[in-house]
């Protein structure tokens, strides 16, 4: 094995013990049309590492340049028996930001995870994101980052990411995250799901 596929395994098997479970079979998770996601349709692990879970969105990864329209954002959750929730209650937090960070909210909003199903946090009207921005599941209401996310295991590039401080934000690295944005936004092209399933 080379020396950075060992760096690599063993950063995926530091974070699985810290913060993220695979699950015993991967999961179906549908999506839909007019949705920016980085996950590959699928899930293969829960992960309730750090106090913040993001995704960084950059809208010309799906050949949709320019700002983006939010409807809603979209959330996959699961409640495994081995690691119960202290609470299902979480803020969606919409920002601008590019790789670095969130920066600008936008938008922070209460909801409610259920167990493997989609979970959303509806915008009276459009969102007008720039073209990069981030969509965060904000967990403060818990007391150890509760409720868990699901993510794929297809990593290709670094999308999704986690931090307790909100100032550093450390690439998942196991995969995406199975957060969205759904909007009005037209893709043109291929949706990175589906280009990521070439990998896989």
């Amino acid at each position: 094995m080379g020396y950075i596929a060992a760096l690599i395994l063993a950063a995926a098997v530091t974070q699985a013990s810290d913060g993220s479970f695979r699950l015993e079979h991967r999961l179906y998770v549908p999506s839909s049309l007019g949705s920016l996601s980085y996950d590959d349709g699928s899930a293969f692990w829960l992960s309730w590492s750090g106090k913040y879970r993001g995704v960084w969105f950059n809208t010309a990864d799906f050949l949709a340049s320019g700002p983006w329209p939010a409807d809603n954002s979209e959330y996959w959750f699961y409640h495994h028996s081995s690691y119960p929730w202290d609470t299902s209650s979480f803020y969606s937090e919409l920002y601008n930001g590019d790789s670095s960070g969130p920066a600008a909210l936008l938008d922070q909003t209460s909801v409610t995870a259920t167990h493997y199903a989609a979970v959303y946090a509806n915008y009276a009207s459009p969102i007008i994101c720039e073209e990069q921005f981030w969509a965060v599941v904000n967990t403060v209401m818990s007391s150890g980052g509760w409720p868990s996310i699901l993510g794929d295991s297809t990593y290709t590039a670094d999308h999704s990411f986690f931090t307790d401080d909100y100032i550093v934000w450390v690439p998942w690295g196991l995969g995406d995250f199975l957060i969205r944005s759904n909007g009005g936004g037209s893709l043109t092209c291929a949706t990175w799901a589906e280009i990521k399933t070439l990998f896989d």
